[in-house]
């Protein structure tokens, strides 16, 4: 049978419980960072979408769903026209190197404004996009 110490020590056990899971980390439910992803296909050569507006903070992914090499790059040392290309004041170009088919390339953006990008690939065929971050 139960005594009023046990009932009392096991209580203070599932309050300490409770007390100390959430600074473990473990057991609590973090928040999820949402992930948009940016498509990479081959005929035409284009990114899908060509533009996407997101937040500060939020992560894109590159998926090459073709068959072919694909790149993806705001950096205007990579690029053929510099007009394709280009990052806010203060932002770090980004390069996901040649990705072969199935392979992705993910970034996080922390500084807001505009940035063009473009396959190293197929930039002459078209291949640019943009993303907005707000």
């Amino acid at each position: 049978m139960f005594t009023r110490r046990m009932v009392f020590s096991s209580a203070v056990f599932w309050v300490l419980v409770i007390a100390i899971l959430p600074l473990s980390g473990r057991g609590v439910a973090s928040e999820t960072q949402e992930v948009v992803t940016v498509k990479m296909v081959d005929m035409p050569p284009v990114f899908q979408p060509a533009t996407i507006t997101i937040r500060t903070g939020e992560t894109v992914e590159w998926k090459n769903i073709g068959n072919e090499v694909h790149h993806a790059t705001s950096d205007p040392s990579l690029a053929i026209k510099n007009s394709d290309v280009g990052n806010p004041p203060g932002a770090q170009a980004f390069d996901s190197g040649f990705l072969k088919p199935g392979e992705t390339f993910t970034h996080t953006f922390k500084t807001p404004g505009t940035y063009r990008y473009a396959c190293a690939v197929h930039e002459t065929k078209g291949m640019v996009g943009e993303i907005i971050v707000k």
